[in-house]
């Protein structure tokens, strides 16, 4: 959860949380749900981060037929103006088995300004053409391995959980040829995550973040006389859980976006029964009858 750190003179920029969520459990939230975060981070090249980071559940929606919900994310730096964004998330990610793998294909709007008058400027999330040609629907995932490490007691300005820490490990390489050389780059983020069911959407009460960006180098067809593997920048962060509630109204989301009863009603509504088909009703003949 704990952003990557940013020079300690560079202004803050937007985040979008839709990672933060937990897709492992069902959605129990419900619009106005939010939780807020105290985020700070370090790295050896001097980096730092410091700001309050609030995830609220800003509204629902039905989107082309699909179930969604909408997610702001509010980023308040400790200088400068508070920053926003909106993104609209479809329902159907709490069915995947790899929903963080996956999370971007179920993104379906974004908003992140508003126009002269006042009104949203949201933008449809498209697929790229490259996804489009491309056999494979999904790129590479990363590597993850996940362990609950058991329950640990985790005091937070919102209030002490008894939460289970989990430790959650990721990383990628990449090889790359430039001139006469070639370099392999490693990228590994070590997350141990305290979790409780009674913190709203994220589930999180507390978190730590070790980010380690390592390189090896060695000249073109020589791999067996490659350097060793040497870092080249670790950075650490953390997330704590400040405060949570319900009821709050969004920054950037319209009005008509905030109710969570269209969504619900329309979701679980059952076509209507067709009425019966009447009979059609008997008429009497207005031919004379004969005389007897």
């Amino acid at each position: 959860m704990a952003a990557g750190a940013r020079a300690q003179n560079k202004a803050a920029t937007r985040v979008n949380a839709i990672g933060l969520i937990d897709y492992a459990s069902p959605p129990t939230f419900k619009p106005g749900d939010w939780v807020r975060y105290q985020i700070t981070g370090e790295s050896e090249l001097g980096m730092r981060d410091n700001y309050e980071m609030t995830v609220l559940i800003a509204g629902q929606e039905l989107f082309w037929g699909d179930s969604c919900f909408w997610v702001e994310t509010w980023i308040d730096p400790k200088t400068g103006p508070p920053l926003t964004i909106a993104a609209c998330m479809s329902y159907s990610i709490f069915r995947d088995t790899l929903p963080l793998q996956h999370m971007q294909m179920y993104q379906r709007k974004q908003v992140s300004d508003l126009s002269e008058d006042g009104k949203a400027r949201e933008s449809v999330m498209e697929p790229g053409s490259s996804v489009l040609k491309s056999r494979s629907l999904f790129k590479k995932p990363l590597v993850w391995v996940i362990d609950t490490v058991g329950q640990d007691t985790v005091i937070t300005p919102a209030g002490e959980f008894n939460a289970r820490k989990v430790s959650f490990r990721q990383g990628t390489g990449a090889t790359r040829t430039t001139g006469d050389s070639s370099r392999y780059d490693e990228v590994r983020e070590n997350r141990m995550v305290w979790m409780d069911l009674r913190v709203p959407i994220t589930h999180v009460a507390r978190e730590s973040v070790e980010n380690i960006i390592a390189r090896r180098t060695w000249m073109l067809g020589r791999s067996g006389e490659s350097s060793p593997l040497q870092l080249r920048e670790r950075g650490l962060g953390s997330a704590r859980l400040v405060a949570m509630g319900s009821g709050r109204e969004p920054r950037l989301l319209p009005p008509n976006r905030r109710f969570p009863s269209a969504v619900a009603q329309q979701a679980s509504a059952k076509p209507a029964a067709k009425p019966a088909a009447k009979k059609p009703a008997a008429t009497k003949s207005t031919a004379a009858k004969p005389k007897p």
